[in-house]
């Protein structure tokens, strides 16, 4: 997911595959933002919205690696949506609401799993991160590392098991979370 500036309105990329679901996939967004589904696959998709929600928007099915589909909210509410091809696998809620500070909105939308943590941890946001940090309960940097766009994985097995905070940026952008190691 990448970051643009238009005037008052800021749209949002989502990378659109199959794995990319419930929590990940949902965000909350200011009244007329837009959100820009990008297929990572060459696989057909679609975003669609599903009953009950405050907007109705339909991509329908297509196909091909970076082919993008764009909805500008204009609504304050809730937008259940899903790919009609993979409705198991591929869905999200896109929450939309009168007005966020910048760091607010980037703090509500970085999410991380699973937590608690196994092996390997996904971090998404609505920006694309530039870097993350893992402290140790004492407050010692114990990793550290470079984000992957807006879906960034990463091995933490090194890790033992206990509570870490790990603290991820975008730009001049920061949010920290409380981490379990299992």
């Amino acid at each position: 997911m990448f970051l643009t500036q238009v005037e008052a309105q800021t749209t949002f990329d989502l990378d659109w595959q199959q794995g990319v679901n419930g929590a990940n996939a949902s965000f909350t967004i200011e009244i007329d933002d837009t959100v820009r589904w990008t297929w990572a696959n060459g696989s057909p998709h679609s975003v669609t919205s599903l009953g009950g929600s405050t907007e109705t928007f339909d991509s329908g099915i297509i196909s091909g690696q970076n082919t993008e589909f764009s909805w500008q909210f204009t609504q304050e509410g809730e937008n259940p949506y899903q790919c009609d091809v993979h409705a198991g696998s591929m869905f999200g809620t896109i929450s939309v609401v009168p007005k966020l500070s910048v760091q607010d909105k980037f703090q509500q939308n970085v999410k991380f799993y699973p937590n608690p943590v196994i092996e390997e941890l996904t971090i998404a946001s609505l920006y694309r991160l530039d870097s993350y940090e893992i402290y140790d309960i004492s407050g010692k940097k114990v990793g550290w590392g470079t984000g992957e766009g807006t879906y960034t994985q990463l091995n933490v097995s090194y890790l033992d098991a206990g509570v870490y905070f790990m603290r991820v940026y975008s730009d001049d952008l920061k949010a920290t979370i409380r981490l379990i190691k299992r």
